[in-house]
């Protein structure tokens, strides 16, 4: 047997079955570590080990093969291993994990599943699952143009109060009122129950706040938009042979043509490629032109290149196609002369895997921001400079809940 492990994997539908050969010690431990890993990265969450061919393992293969079978089984998937050779066998048994490891195998259950319909386009497999037939209700306040001349005063501040799931994006804070928030207002996102922003003041991280028995969080809004109400479908997109990554404007655009709305409220949970955007390094308080020279060069935040890459981003936006005087207030075109709008925020973490096949949005955030740190929230931009332009921020797989939205603004 030659020091070393060897590993081959044979896929069959939603399954993998990996079949090792050789040693599981301390020196192929991570190996197989990583090999899974890249795995679960991938969307696949149901591992079958043929463990015949390994003739020796260690404590510290042990200890990867009960990790492994903790982080599926949090996803809802399958850990198991299979035709044990004689010294596996025996090491398991006297660590008294082999029938954990080993028990029997179910095969997913078909039931009464809901039907999904497939849509192709920009390279993308869009399937697509309704969840509801009710309308989303959609709602705009404030004047986003006074960001332009940092015109906001305390008239014009507001407050949003997560008492029922809301779904919003503008500028506002987590405080007692515009004069205790009014050096820190930056980019917000409230997703359902979670709350999180991005202060202004030169902090380096996001705050956040998230429902928690009677705590309910509550931020002052300069301006919002904003969706309450349930989302009818429940989108998982994925790139169809070597396609590696799809813009934001094709990920919306292919949406919309998939489901056939011209304007929606979405809540994308995706890995991305590279993000655009920019946030608010100063508030827009002062009356100081933020956007003009010098003052640019401190007061905003851009990514100087598509960053982030490999995160996990947590994106709420609101796309239309033609839209009436006020709503285009809050949103703009998807590329330079363009008839889609589009106003998106999206909060990043480090990558980590999540249930596949989880159908509740709410619950996938609040896992998010329980288990994991919240590195950034951005205002996702199109750079659409001719030479030095970055273009649009880009995604690699995910999943995304739809609002169809009636107005009231």
């Amino acid at each position: 047997m030659e020091n070393k492990l060897v590993i081959r994997n044979e896929a069959s539908g939603n399954e993998s079955r990996l079949i090792l050969d050789g040693r599981l010690d301390a020196n192929w431990a991570g190996y197989l570590d990583d090999f899974i890993n890249n795995l679960v990265r991938e969307g696949h969450h149901r591992l079958i080990l043929n463990m015949s061919g390994v003739l020796y393992l260690s404590s510290a293969g042990i200890r990867i093969l009960i990790s492994q079978y903790k982080n599926i089984k949090k996803l809802g998937g399958l850990f198991l291993l299979e035709n044990l050779s004689e010294e596996v066998a025996q090491v398991l048994d006297m660590a008294g994990i082999k029938s954990v490891l080993t028990e029997d195998y179910i095969k997913p259950q078909s039931g009464s599943r809901q039907e999904t319909t497939e849509h192709i386009s920009e390279g993308y497999c869009f399937k697509i699952l309704s969840v509801s037939e009710e309308n989303m209700i959609l709602k705009a306040e404030g004047n986003p143009g006074l960001m332009m001349t940092s015109g906001f005063k305390a008239e014009n501040n507001s407050k949003i109060k997560l008492t029922e799931p809301l779904y919003a994006i503008g500028l506002g804070a987590i405080g007692e009122g515009f004069g205790d928030c009014k050096d820190r207002f930056g980019e917000f996102i409230a997703l359902g129950d979670v709350l999180a922003y991005k202060p202004s003041d030169g902090s380096k991280l996001p705050d956040y706040a998230v429902t928690t028995g009677r705590l309910v969080p509550e931020i002052n809004a300069l301006y919002y938009i904003l969706a309450s109400g349930q989302f009818s479908k429940r989108i998982s997109f994925e790139p169809v042979a070597d396609r590696e990554s799809i813009s934001l404007g094709a990920l919306v655009t292919g949406m919309s043509i998939a489901t056939n709305l011209d304007k929606f409220v979405f809540l994308s949970i995706a890995e991305c490629e590279g993000l655009v955007g920019a946030n608010l390094n100063a508030s827009p308080v002062d009356s100081k032109n933020l956007f003009e020279y010098p003052y640019i060069r401190d007061s905003i935040n851009f990514t100087t290149e598509s960053g982030y890459q490999k995160m996990l981003t947590v994106s709420l936006g609101f796309f239309y196609k033609n839209p009436g005087e006020r709503v285009r207030e809050f949103l703009r075109p998807v590329k330079p002369g363009a008839q889609q709008y589009i106003h998106t925020h999206s909060a990043i973490f480090p990558y980590m895997a999540l249930p596949k096949n989880e159908m509740s949005a709410g619950n996938l955030v609040k896992h998010l921001f329980e288990n994991s740190i919240i590195l950034d929230v951005l205002h996702l931009l199109n750079d659409s400079r001719e030479i030095s332009g970055l273009g649009e921020s880009t995604f690699r797989q995910g999943v995304v809940w739809i609002g169809q939205f009636n107005e009231t603004l």
